[in-house]
């Protein structure tokens, strides 16, 4: 697989509430592919000062994949949860002692929803290269452009959670270190240059972890993808530990975010396997 640098159309805003007072005409629907259990007491992280009593016990959430529709510049996917396989396997195909159990109901499967739409898709964004936002690309186009935050590929291990990306001759890189940051968040780039979706570095779920805000008309929504796994990290301020590589930069990462959502209290927010 080669690695390229993914160009940025940077725009000329530079703060949030410049950029919130010039909505665009980007639509956001989300997609179910499946879900998995994990334990409470993982996605949130115990050992914080201020968690207090977490009940231990597995609770079920939902796997997601978000499709972009732009007026002028078509659609793209964020993440792409899960492929049919897991309707009838569900660890997907994937053998190892890591490999996580999901579950999947008939024609929840992303490819099923992109042809159910007939969505001709012109990139795929990827939050990181977790089976559960990855697993998707098996039944997707291959051709077309697949964005990630530059030293995710790092972390990659498809001997151990399975080869999504065998596939993609070539992963675009987006490098936050040559981009401003626009506070109270990370490193933030102008993906189209108009101001209507951002990715933005939010680093310590994994190195490259990308978020990602729609600035639509009908009000702007940040999909925080795994820096929060659910509501309760952002209504206890505390990141999740499960699956997480950089525990203490995933705090302040969910920290910072926390801080843009009370500076800006008309931002929706969507938590990675939550909808709020």
């Amino acid at each position: 697989m080669k690695l390229k640098e993914y160009k940025i159309k940077e725009g000329a805003m530079k703060s949030w509430r410049e950029i919130f007072q010039n909505p665009c005409d980007i639509i956001l629907e989300s997609f179910k592919t499946g879900s998995v259990n994990i334990n409470r007491r993982g996605t949130i992280n115990i050992k914080h000062p201020k968690a207090g009593y977490i009940k231990d016990e597995m609770i079920n959430v939902p796997i997601f994949s978000h499709l972009i529709k732009h007026n002028k510049f078509g659609y793209y996917l964020i993440d792409t949860g899960l492929d049919a396989t897991y309707t009838y396997d569900p660890y997907g195909g994937v053998k190892g002692k890591y490999v996580d159990k999901f579950f999947q109901e008939k024609n929840e499967n992303i490819g099923f929803h992109l042809e159910n739409k007939g969505i001709n898709l012109k990139n795929i964004f990827l939050s990181h290269l977790h089976p559960d936002h990855i697993a998707g690309v098996r039944e997707l186009p291959k051709e077309i452009p697949y964005i990630v935050g530059k030293g995710e590929i790092e972390q990659y291990k498809p001997e151990i959670y399975g080869d999504f990306l065998k596939d993609i001759n070539t992963l675009y890189e987006i490098d936050f270190s040559t981009l401003n940051k626009i506070p109270p968040l990370g490193p933030s780039t102008d993906l189209f240059g108009d101001g209507s979706f951002w990715a933005i570095s939010t680093p310590g779920h994994t190195k490259g972890h990308i978020s990602y805000l729609i600035n639509g008309i009908y009000g702007p929504i940040l999909l925080t993808m795994d820096a929060s796994f659910i509501g309760d990290n952002l209504l206890l301020k505390i990141a999740p530990s499960d699956y997480t590589e950089d525990i203490a930069l995933a705090q302040k990462t969910l920290e910072n975010i926390c801080e843009f959502l009370l500076e800006y209290p008309q931002v929706k927010v969507l938590a990675g396997h939550e909808l709020l």
